[in-house]
C-alpha cells in the first residue's frame, strides 16, 4: 500500500514555502503518493506542479465568503491520507484543525520561518501547532524560535534545492575582468519587508558601478518602485520568473540582505549556479554561504555598500569566491530532505499505531 501524504499551503506562490513542496513531491520515492491542496486558489507555481503530474485541489477559500465549504472539504481530503503536512500559517489554519476533525491522518507541521508576519499570527501559529504531532523545522534557527513545550515535537531537517537543475556556470566573461563593466547583481525573493530589499536599493544608489535585479513579487512592490524612481536607483523590478537560472547565468554576485530567514532557498540556488552571495548575519544565512561569499550586518545600508563596492572592484576575488559556491550548495540536497521527511512520516505512523496496539495513553496532540 503506498503511503498516502497531503501538504496543505496557502496557494500556489513562489515562495520558497510552495518550491520545497513541489521538489518533496517531484522526489517523493515511488511507494509515496503525494497530493496538494491550496487554501486559496491558483498561484504562479500551478503549472509547475501540473507538468509534474502532482495532483491539486483547491479549497478555493475567498475574502468575504464563509469558510465552513472549505474546511469541509479539506476534512474529506484528509480522511484519504495517511499524512497532513501543513505548510505555512494558513495551511496550518486550516489543514490542522481539518486533519484533527479527520481524526484518521499523521498531523506534520513545518515551521519555515523564524517570525511571524504579524505578532497575532505568531501567537495563533503557537496555538496551532499544538494541533500536530510532529512538527519540521527548516533550520536550527527556525526550531530555536518554537515554544519549549514544542521541542520535544521538533525534528530538524533542513531545506534542499534540486541541484541537477543548477549546474554551475562560469561568471559572465571575457569582461569580468573589465572595471568599466558594472557588477551585476541579482536579489531573488518576495518583495516583503523581511527580505530587505529596500536596503538594497539604498546600497546600489550609494555604490557606483552596480546594477540590481529584482525577480519576485509582494506586497512591498508599489513602495520599492517608489523608492527606485525617488532615488534613480540602478535597480529593476522584474518581477516573478518561472525560471530563475537565466538570471543567474547572467549576474556576478546575489545579494540577500534578508532582516531575518527561516533557510534561504535562494542563496542555496545561487551558490549551486556557482554564484557568490552577499547575505545578512541573520539566522541560518552566514553557514548557508560559508566561504562563498560574504555575510553583513542587517539594514546596515554602508555595510551592504562597502561588500559591493568590494566585489565590484575586486574581480579575483569575485572568481575566488563563485569557485567555492558550488561545493558549498552540495550541503543541502533535496534528495536528503525528502528522505528524511518519509523516514519522519513512517516513523510517525509507526508510534502511533504501536501506541494503538499497546493501549498506552498517547500524550501527543
Amino acid at each position: 500500500m503506498p503511503l498516502r501524504v497531503l501538504h496543505v499551503l496557502c496557494d500556489l506562490a513562489g515562495g520558497g514555502a510552495e518550491r520545497l513542496v513541489l521538489d518533496l513531491c517531484r522526489r517523493a520515492p515511488q511507494q509515496v503518493d503525494c497530493t496538494v491542496a491550496g487554501v486559496h486558489p491558483g498561484g504562479p507555481l500551478l503549472p509547475e506542479f501540473t507538468a509534474a503530474g502532482i495532483p491539486v485541489l483547491c479549497a478555493d477559500r475567498r475574502r468575504g465568503r464563509p469558510g465552513g465549504r472549505a474546511l469541509s472539504a479539506l476534512t474529506a481530503w484528509s480522511r484519504r491520507a495517511d499524512v497532513v503536512h501543513t505548510h505555512g500559517w494558513a495551511g496550518d489554519a486550516w489543514g490542522l484543525p481539518a486533519a484533527l476533525i479527520a481524526r484518521r491522518p499523521v498531523r506534520i507541521s513545518t515551521e519555515h520561518n523564524t517570525r511571524a508576519d504579524t505578532p497575532s499570527r505568531g501567537r495563533s501559529g503557537a496555538l496551532l501547532r499544538h494541533l500536530a504531532h510532529r512538527i519540521i523545522a527548516v533550520s536550527d534557527a527556525a526550531a530555536d524560535t518554537l515554544a519549549i513545550h514544542e521541542r520535544r515535537r521538533v525534528a530538524v531537517i533542513p531545506n534542499g534545492i534540486d541541484l541537477d537543475r543548477f549546474a554551475p556556470a562560469p561568471l559572465p566573461a571575457p569582461e569580468i575582468h573589465r572595471r568599466d563593466v558594472p557588477l551585476r547583481v541579482l536579489a531573488m525573493g518576495r518583495l516583503t519587508h523581511q527580505k530587505g530589499l529596500d536596503v538594497l536599493i539604498r546600497a546600489a544608489v550609494k555604490t557606483p558601478g552596480v546594477t540590481v535585479d529584482v525577480i519576485g513579487e509582494g506586497e512591498d512592490h508599489a513602495a520599492l518602485q517608489s523608492l527606485i524612481s525617488r532615488a534613480d536607483a540602478p535597480v529593476t523590478l522584474s518581477g516573478w520568473q518561472r525560471d530563475v537560472r537565466p538570471h543567474l547565468a547572467r549576474c556576478h554576485v546575489v545579494a540577500m540582505p534578508s532582516r531575518w530567514e527561516g533557510f534561504g532557498l535562494a542563496a542555496v540556488e545561487a551558490l549551486a549556479a556557482g554564484r557568490p552571495v552577499i547575505a545578512s548575519r541573520v539566522d541560518m544565512l552566514p553557514e548557508l554561504i560559508g566561504a562563498a561569499g560574504l555575510v553583513v550586518p542587517a539594514d546596515d545600508v554602508p555595510a551592504l555598500s562597502r561588500a559591493l563596492a568590494l566585489l565590484r572592484d575586486d574581480r579575483e576575488l569575485l572568481e575566488e569566491l563563485a569557485r567555492c559556491a558550488p561545493a558549498q550548495a552540495t550541503r543541502f540536497d533535496i534528495r536528503h530532505t525528502v528522505a528524511e521527511t518519509v523516514r519522519l512520516y513512517k516513523d510517525e505512523i509507526a508510534r502511533r499505531r504501536m501506541s494503538a496496539l499497546s493501549g498506552a495513553p498517547d500524550s501527543s496532540p
